[in-house]
């Protein structure tokens, strides 16, 4: 159901502790005196300000493994740990940090960065509040958090925070890009545009505020300036995927294919490799299609995008390709209610629609398929934790999903063969309201994906409210290609491969359509 993030979140290290004392410093390694070691750590800190992490890195193990406490040593220590990607490490030593200077405000919040990079978002959260805490005029600190709330869906809590963070430090240029993405995630794109120009004054190099500026003005049909903010973003970064593909994005829309190709095949992620793909089709090259699925479908047969565009354009050619995740996932249709689990099953619905009205939703989320309605946040999983009756129906979803392996375990594809040994499920909710519907997309991350109709609306004789699911993709189309609609009727169980494209048919009835919506996750 989510689409890849255009914007990135810039989280801000705390710099480096110093210590005063001389420039020129020279010492005798064997020495154990407490004196020269504060010296060693004065250079550590000079050689890892000037890049040169071999000898800080050097300094720093010879000061702790010598049993030298100084909180710094390890803070600074967790930041070169931190900037070559190892989170772990990094987490210990700031841990180790705090230990040694529990009011080290400073150390709260680079731990709260590398938490938040491990995917830890709620202990993270707890850090930065109390580097807030222990200095309240923290700027980073409140910065760092704003961004925390942006990636958990809290837009309110993330402007009031990245607005104090510029309060207290107006010359923050991450916060003010922040500003700018959270701003567009509200829709108020024209301040969004302000928020990251200011950016960019402030920080000229800020290659990921022109990117999103790109983004931003791209939304408000200014097409050619978005086209000079990526232009930037890549004259200051040459190897910047989101730029190139931004850009490539750009070139797509103006049916300048080979420009598009090109900013493509100079990225090398999941999403780039099957836009690609979809520019050859534009470009007609159907041969080199084929040549590129057979030399990435060892490496990347579980891709979903991949699977996606795979089973497309095998169909429309009539040859196979070389990609058998999931040749023809139509076929790989299931459906069932919850009457064969549930004897009142119109009452459970209606339990568990009572349970959804206590969770948070947003209208139209930035980034998804969600047209005139509400989604549930990104953050937040229905089956973790949950209340009574959508606990229930998470144990009848597991037993469809076991009656649905059963019905095709004998099928060659990957899809089966490599089916996940954990039954993992991320699930969300949607509620349309009138003349609502969902776009058609497909769910990356998934594996198999599914819906629970707890709301219906009338057809109307013209399949209002319907789940479509069809080959075709936002970049490729054919008119031939097969599809299925299906009306759902209250309580049934649809299950279906997460490379499948499905869309919602928009209804004119005054009423919601409320569905919960999971996917069963790979390994």
């Amino acid at each position: 159901m989510n689409k890849p993030k255009s914007n990135q979140l810039k989280t801000i290290p705390i710099p480096l502790e110093l210590i005063n004392t001389s420039n020129n410093i020279t010492f005798n390694t064997n020495t154990t005196s407490e004196s020269l070691k504060k010296q060693i750590l004065e250079q550590a800190t000079k050689f890892h300000s000037k890049g040169n992490i071999i000898e800080a890195e050097k300094c720093y193990l010879q000061l702790i493994n010598s049993g030298f406490n100084d909180p710094r040593a390890f803070s600074n220590y967790g930041i070169l740990l931190k900037n070559q990607g190892k989170l772990e490490q990094a987490e210990s030593y700031y841990r180790k940090a705090i230990e040694l200077k529990p009011d080290f405000a400073e150390a709260y919040s680079n731990l709260g960065i590398v938490l938040q990079d491990l995917g830890k978002l709620k202990t993270a959260e707890i850090y930065y509040h109390k580097a807030i805490e222990l200095k309240p005029d923290f700027a980073n600190a409140n910065s760092n958090l704003g961004t925390l709330m942006i990636e958990l869906g809290n837009l309110e809590e993330a402007e009031l925070y990245t607005r104090k963070a510029i309060k207290l430090d107006p010359n923050l240029a991450s916060a003010y890009s922040d500003m700018g993405i959270i701003l567009k995630e509200l829709g108020k794109l024209k301040e969004a545009e302000i928020a990251y120009r200011k950016a960019i004054e402030l920080k000229p190099d800020f290659a990921q505020a022109h990117s999103n500026l790109g983004i931003v003005l791209t939304e408000l049909g200014k097409l050619k300036e978005a086209k000079i903010a990526y232009d930037k973003a890549i004259e200051i970064k040459p190897n910047f995927a989101e730029a190139l593909m931004n850009r490539s994005k750009y070139f797509f829309t103006n049916k300048e294919f080979e420009l598009a190709l090109k900013d493509a095949d100079s990225c090398d992620t999941s999403i780039s490799r099957v836009s690609a793909l979809e520019t050859l089709y534009k470009l007609g090259k159907v041969d080199e299609i084929f040549k590129r699925i057979e030399a990435i479908s060892e490496t990347y047969n579980d891709d979903i995008r991949l699977a996606a565009f795979s089973s497309f354009i095998a169909e429309k050619e009539n040859r196979d390709t070389s990609h058998n995740f999931c040749r023809n996932p139509i076929s790989f249709l299931y459906f069932s209610n919850l009457k064969y689990h549930h004897k009142n099953y119109d009452d459970l619905t209606t339990k568990i629609i009572n349970e959804l009205a206590e969770i948070k939703t947003i209208w139209e989320p930035s980034k998804n398929s969600t047209y005139n309605g509400f989604h549930s946040p990104s953050y937040i999983n229905l089956f973790l934790n949950s209340s009574e009756y959508i606990s229930h129906l998470k144990s009848i979803i597991l037993s469809e999903i076991d009656s649905y392996y059963l019905k095709f375990e004998k099928e060659s594809c990957s899809y089966i063969q490599k089916w996940p040994s954990k039954k993992e499920l991320k699930a969300w909710h949607v509620i349309l309201k009138k003349q609502g519907y969902q776009s058609a997309h497909i769910h990356p991350s998934g594996w198999l994906s599914g819906v629970v109709y707890l709301k219906v609306v009338p057809p109307l004789d013209k399949n209002e409210g319907a789940i479509e699911f069809s080959l075709n993709g936002e970049n490729y189309f054919n008119i031939n290609s097969p599809q299925s609609t299906y009306q759902p009727k209250l309580g049934d169980i649809v299950l279906f491969p997460s490379s499948l494209h499905h869309r919602t048919i928009p209804f004119s009835t005054n009423t919601d359509r409320i569905v919960i919506a999971f996917d069963l996750m790979p390994n």
